[in-house]
């Protein structure tokens, strides 16, 4: 019995016009090249939890822990070597100092710059801030930021639910509370044109001790 003809193998043909249009169009629209607007997101560093420092902080919380005062100086230094045009932060003290770390670090002088729509999600008693609305006022905020740096390079440092809320806005997930970012960790997003992409999520490699992420 004689064995089965092998089968011819198959050349595939590809039109190199097309794939270079289509490849062209997909860097295009991921915002692989320039011009784009980088926003890197910051969560804050770690807050005290004593309660002295609970009282004391008020409306606007407390200050950092030791632990969040070592976090804010590590994130700080892994982006030192960007050149970072500005730097945005909540009203809120962990992440006004978390801010203020960066720009110690930063090349060139530059100050924080506060917008109260970076703040955390808001909890009054048993009423908590509706989640297309803080999606809403992140996006928002973070467009006319965008939109006030064309081509550069800005720091927000937010918190952990509102960064949250963005990206699940961005991606299209529910719900809004779809990862917790680690304090000092940096998630990067592009903006140009009215459209966002999703560059990193929740960067933690800064923080080379377990001891040294926390939520």
């Amino acid at each position: 019995m004689q064995p089965p003809a092998p089968t011819p193998e198959r050349t595939l043909e590809y039109d190199t016009n097309i794939l270079h249009a289509a490849r062209s169009q997909l860097r295009e629209e991921l915002l692989i090249d320039k011009p784009w607007t980088e926003v890197i997101l910051v969560r804050h560093a770690q807050q005290s939890f004593l309660d002295a420092d609970l009282a004391a902080g008020g409306a606007a919380g407390p200050p950092l822990s030791a632990l969040g005062e070592r976090q804010a100086h590590l994130a700080a230094r892994r982006l030192a070597a960007q050149s970072v045009s500005a730097v945005y932060a909540s009203h809120l003290t962990r992440a006004a100092a978390t801010a203020q770390a960066i720009v110690r670090e930063a090349q060139a002088p530059l100050t924080v710059a506060t917008r109260a729509d970076l703040r955390e999600v808001e909890m009054h008693g048993d009423v908590t801030e509706d989640s297309a609305a803080v999606r809403t006022r992140l996006t928002e905020a973070l467009t006319t930021i965008a939109a006030d740096h064309p081509d550069q390079t800005v720091v927000a440092v937010s918190h952990g639910g509102a960064i949250s809320a963005f990206i699940a806005s961005l991606l299209g997930v529910e719900p809004s509370m779809f990862f917790f970012a680690a304090h000092a960790s940096i998630t990067r997003v592009r903006h140009h044109g009215g459209r966002w992409v999703v560059q990193s999520l929740n960067e933690t490699g800064h923080l080379p001790a377990g001891d040294l992420v926390s939520h």
